[in-house]
């Protein structure tokens, strides 16, 4: 069966070997390694071609004597021949330690001849391949001769076993140094991985660990401040320079509750009702309306008419009741009409039971000759708690006054970082209160009545930033010398005039010679430790002391890298 002999260029990755063992025609690939076939010294890229023979149902054979590639094909079962007519096997134990034996040998073996020697066997390859395809019928001969061959081996590697000295003994008895490198083999792994991590530690230690951290302590001084300034509401009148700021009012709006006690009390018992006559004298034919809701008193107690009631005379004498009297027309006659008008208590109780009495009972009211003569009847007491004027009243400034500490906080939460407050300029105003029950209604047994009220809450604000820069001008501070810490400024006495907003911004400061990271490692870079303290506290009159603290002992001087460097400026208070 012919054979597709395919050589491995050095340039060839496992991609392309297993597209050439693919693309193949026979059923016999003879894969022909380079002298240095990386891709062949990797278990998984054997495994892969063994996979891709499989799958592509052909035979892939090895052609090499490379002791780490045969071993590597040994573990995957991948048949390795030595030369294109010997017959491929899957290499055994003993194959390849004698393989190692021989590749041992070749390394005290001149390059020169190593390089002819190995130019022999690929011309050697070359012809085999051409004889390969001129006689298809030698290779079976071939091959059962290279068998033979195989087999003494075999003795070969036996008589070594039995006690013949390998060659490679010999070679190595004249050359001790290769012989003990050979014998020392972990020695000289392990001292050769110590050797790189120690010089990896030293490069680390003196080169990429070494940083320095500085503390520089400014001597400072503490100032007061104190300054009248106006304020406008109007943007374009600002000047800040001058000490005049614009200023703005923010409001925020907050629901609030609050429940409290109802101490009212009310009488939702019946209300009494009966029925009252309404005298009046006509002088003339007319009528008259006792209109619903008209009050009728008596003894204190008031009854209110609960519809209308008309009177009226149609100007005939005999339908008066009193027309045995009536006078005779022409001299004032005066004609009486009565009706009975419906009415009720004006509030609940048993008070407005009014009983009957033969006189009859005489109420005020404002028409004349009204009496009853039946009782008042049906009034009844229920007692019961309502919401009452004083309560809601009560409640609200209880709410005002407690939550106005968080209403305070809430309203300053929500302003910018940059917005200055004007702390005393602070207001709430509480709106309306809204009772639930509502006023004059009944509060449950046991329960509290409840009110809601919605609260505004302002402050006038300004721009921080502003604030700072004046009071960075009016400081007045020497050339060289900064302000390092500067209290929350306030406005004291904000007051409205005619003229505008006036108050007096106040505030204390620390200042000091100027002092920047920057200068500092700009100094001190790449000398020595003790040298750049001294250069640092030379440059800067204001600096009392220079600390360092390096990032391990063995560290003299700073770094020449600035990100190696770090540097705290600590302000000094010579006043405490």
């Amino acid at each position: 069966m012919n054979k597709d002999v395919i050589y491995i260029e050095p340039e060839d990755d496992i991609t392309d070997i297993i597209t050439k063992i693919e693309k193949s025609k026979e059923k016999i690939v003879a894969l022909v390694p380079p002298k240095k076939a990386g891709v062949f010294r990797s278990i998984v890229n054997i495994k892969l071609i063994t996979k891709a023979g499989a799958n592509a149902e052909k035979a892939v054979v090895l052609v090499t004597t490379d002791p780490s590639i045969i071993k590597l094909a040994a573990v995957t079962k991948l048949p390795v021949t030595k030369n294109l007519r010997s017959a491929p096997a899957v290499p055994k134990a003993e194959e390849i330690e004698e393989i190692e034996a021989a590749a041992v040998e070749e390394t005290v073996v001149d390059d020169d001849n190593e390089s002819e020697n190995n130019d022999k066997k690929e011309n050697k390859l070359d012809d085999d391949v051409a004889e390969e395809n001129q006689k298809a019928d030698e290779d079976k001969k071939s091959a059962k001769k290279d068998d033979g061959a195989e087999n003494k081996s075999d003795d070969k590697a036996k008589e070594k076993k039995d006690g013949a000295e390998p060659k490679k003994n010999k070679n190595f008895s004249t050359n001790p140094f290769i012989a003990w490198i050979q014998k020392h083999k972990k020695t000289v792994i392990f001292g050769g991985i110590g050797l790189v991590a120690l010089i990896l530690l030293l490069i680390w230690a003196n080169v990429i660990a070494p940083a320095v951290t500085v503390d520089v302590i400014v001597r400072t001084t503490t100032a007061n401040f104190s300054e009248n300034v106006t304020f406008t509401d109007k943007l374009e009148e600002e000047n800040a320079s001058e000490g005049k700021f614009y200023i703005q009012e923010k409001k925020i709006e907050i629901k609030e509750e609050k429940e409290f006690e109802a101490t009212g009390k009310k009488n939702i018992g019946e209300k009494a009702t009966g029925i009252v006559i309404v005298k009046v004298y006509f002088e003339a034919k007319g009528s008259i309306t006792v209109e619903h809701g008209a009050t009728f008193t008596v003894n204190d107690l008031s009854f209110i008419a609960t519809e209308d009631t008309p009177v009226s005379w149609d100007g005939r004498f005999s339908n008066c009741e009193n027309q045995d009297d009536v006078v005779l027309p022409g001299s004032h006659a005066q004609c009486l009409k009565s009706a009975s008008v419906a009415v009720q208590a004006v509030e609940a109780g048993a008070d407005y039971n009014i009983p009957a009495t033969p006189g009859g009972w005489s109420f005020t009211a404002n028409v004349s000759g009204v009496y009853s003569n039946q009782a008042m009847t049906g009034g009844t007491d229920k007692i019961v708690t309502v919401v009452q004027q004083s309560d809601i009243d009560q409640a609200k400034e209880q709410l005002k006054t407690s939550g106005e500490a968080a209403n305070r906080e809430a309203l300053f939460e929500s302003l910018n970082d940059d917005d200055f407050k004007i702390e005393s300029s602070f207001r709430q105003t509480v709106g309306e209160a809204v009772s639930t029950p509502a006023l004059g209604e009944q509060v449950e047994e046991k329960k509290k009545a409840k009110i809601t009220v919605t609260t505004t809450a302002s402050v006038y604000i300004l721009d921080e930033t502003k604030v700072k820069e004046f009071i960075k001008e009016k400081a007045k501070l020497a050339d060289g010398y900064k302000i390092y810490e500067m209290n929350d400024p306030f406005i004291e006495n904000f007051t409205k005039t005619e003229a505008g907003y006036i108050g007096k911004l106040k505030t204390s400061y620390v200042s000091g010679s100027e002092v920047t990271a920057k200068d500092v490692v700009e100094t001190v870079m790449g000398k020595g430790l003790g040298t750049g303290r001294d250069d640092l506290t030379k440059a800067y009159s204001g600096i009392s002391k220079v600390t360092t603290e390096v990032s391990f002992p063995w560290v003299t001087s700073f770094p020449n890298d600035e990100e190696k460097i770090t540097v705290n400026i600590i302000v000094e208070d010579n006043n405490k």
